[in-house]
């Protein structure tokens, strides 16, 4: 594709310099101007031929380079996706099973308050000790499914995450594309290095947060301050557990959003150089052919008529004439 524009290109320089120099002879006046144009026009064409080999063999070059340049810079982007993405889905695992161990916890924590009920407060059906367990087993209640919704809902956000990556790696190709042929197998090839970054980061066990206890400092026999403390507790982690979750989204985000700035970045420098090349390719090809073909179709005269030569004798005879005279 590239070297059939180039190729037009050129053409285009030399009839356009044909013409230009054609509008200055007259190429009838004589037939020996006519056939020095003509070997003229065959020089100019096979030098721009040569010219044109050269050109498609340096743009051939430039664009191996572009492609090299572009696997290798898609593959490390590819892998930066990838370690982002890991990173991610490991921060969403561990947000909820923190909560999750945070329930446990409360759990363990709440069944030994109410096993330190007195006696006479055990049977009660209304008042604050009961309110403070009903709040405390609401509490946990919600956290447990909180965890097990944000469970189901973190799948989603890896989906969403990946697929905004995947678009990243392919968002600009199309545009170098023109220049350097397809890059499906390169874009593709990113993915795959994204997805096997991705896979081995995941495939890692989460790291030990250590045992989880509900920290009290209300008194033994309190158990209504103790429930409270399991109720905050439990709310406190459910709130923690929410803000890692949308604080690591936000860094998945921004981090995608970055490559995808920066495989913009690239790729528009790349088309820059290789238009660049290109341009410079055929100025080298349009001065020199431009500038024969001027030289050589101007500079071009109409031969001058040979004088008949004449006999001896016949010249003897006019100089007898003219003495006569």
């Amino acid at each position: 594709q590239n070297a059939a524009l180039h190729a037009q290109m050129v053409r285009s320089f030399v009839l356009c310099s044909l013409v230009a120099s054609c509008q200055s002879i007259n190429l009838l006046a004589d037939p020996s101007l006519a056939a020095s144009f003509t070997q003229n026009v065959q020089g100019i064409i096979q030098a721009a031929q040569m010219g044109l080999a050269r050109a498609e063999h340096h743009q051939e070059k430039a664009v191996k380079r572009a492609r090299k340049e572009t696997d290798n810079f898609l593959l490390n982007k590819g892998q930066t996706l990838g370690e982002l993405l890991g990173t991610y889905s490991m921060e969403l695992q561990l947000a909820v099973r923190n909560l999750s161990n945070v329930v446990n916890a409360s759990r363990v924590a709440a069944a030994a308050a109410d096993a330190s009920t007195p006696p006479d407060q055990a049977n009660q059906w209304s008042g604050p000790l009961v309110d403070a367990k009903a709040r405390a087993e609401v509490t946990m209640t919600a956290a447990a499914t909180a965890a097990r919704s944000a469970e189901r809902h973190n799948k989603g956000l890896m989906r969403e995450a990946k697929a905004a990556a995947e678009m990243a790696l392919e968002n600009h190709a199309d545009e170098l594309s023109h220049h350097v042929g397809d890059l499906s197998s390169s874009v593709d090839a990113a993915k795959a290095k994204m997805d096997s970054t991705l896979e081995t980061i995941t495939s890692q066990n989460l790291p030990a947060n250590g045992k989880i206890v509900v920290s009290s400092k209300a008194k033994k026999d309190d158990i209504t301050a103790r429930m409270a403390e399991v109720a905050n507790f439990v709310k406190s982690a459910q709130a923690a557990s929410q803000a890692k979750i949308a604080a690591a989204k936000e860094k998945v985000d921004v981090g995608v959003a970055k490559a995808d700035k920066e495989i913009a970045i690239k790729v528009a420098d790349m088309v820059m150089k290789l238009v660049g090349q290109e341009h410079a390719e055929l100025q080298k090809l349009r001065g020199p052919v431009t500038a024969k073909a001027i030289s050589n179709l101007r500079g071009a005269k109409p031969s001058v008529p040979k004088q008949q030569a004449m006999h001896p004798s016949k010249k003897i005879a006019e100089q007898k004439l003219k003495v006569a005279h």
